[in-house]
């Protein structure tokens, strides 16, 4: 198993194709995890999550992903979802895109979406995916995505991308 790490990078201007449909992760008191999609590129899969907390849980996600406004101050902590992805004989972090939703005022709520790029189509047509939050009392959830073959099977530099 090779080390990796996924970038956050916007997918390709073009229409994807979904490989996915929405799949619960993770139903908890105050917490929500779901798979939104998958989509399929000709250089890779976009990833999308979402992740809605609320009560105590909503307060440390806030507290956690709260702008650092003293670059000085070492004791500052951020934290956020983590997501590792294992693709073929690469195992690594995903960074995300777009890691939170402005805030809604009122609401206790918090609510992120964001996205990862997977560059590349798995040979193997399966990807597995463990996410988890442990400062907002998310445990590691590891789950595997049957994805099928590669609806771009003539795609040229998949595996470069990666």
């Amino acid at each position: 198993m090779r080390r990796h790490r996924w970038p956050a990078l916007a997918p390709p201007p073009e229409r994807g194709l979904y490989v996915r449909s929405p799949l619960l992760l993770a139903t908890e008191k105050d917490l929500i995890l779901e798979l939104s999609s998958v989509t399929a590129f000709a250089s890779g899969l976009l990833l999308k999550l979402a992740l809605r907390v609320t009560g105590l849980r909503a307060d440390f996600a806030r507290h956690e992903t709260r702008p650092l406004t003293d670059p000085q101050d070492w004791s500052a902590q951020w934290s956020y979802l983590s997501v590792r992805v294992r693709s073929d004989d690469l195992d690594g972090p995903a960074d995300p895109r777009r890691p939170s939703e402005p805030d809604s005022g009122a609401s206790r709520a918090y609510r992120t979406t964001p996205t990862y790029w997977i560059g590349g189509y798995p040979r193997s047509g399966s990807l597995t995916v463990t996410v988890g939050w442990t400062e907002i009392g998310l445990h590691p959830v590891t789950f595997t995505l049957a994805l099928g073959p590669n609806p771009f099977p003539t795609a040229f530099g998949s595996e470069s991308a990666r």
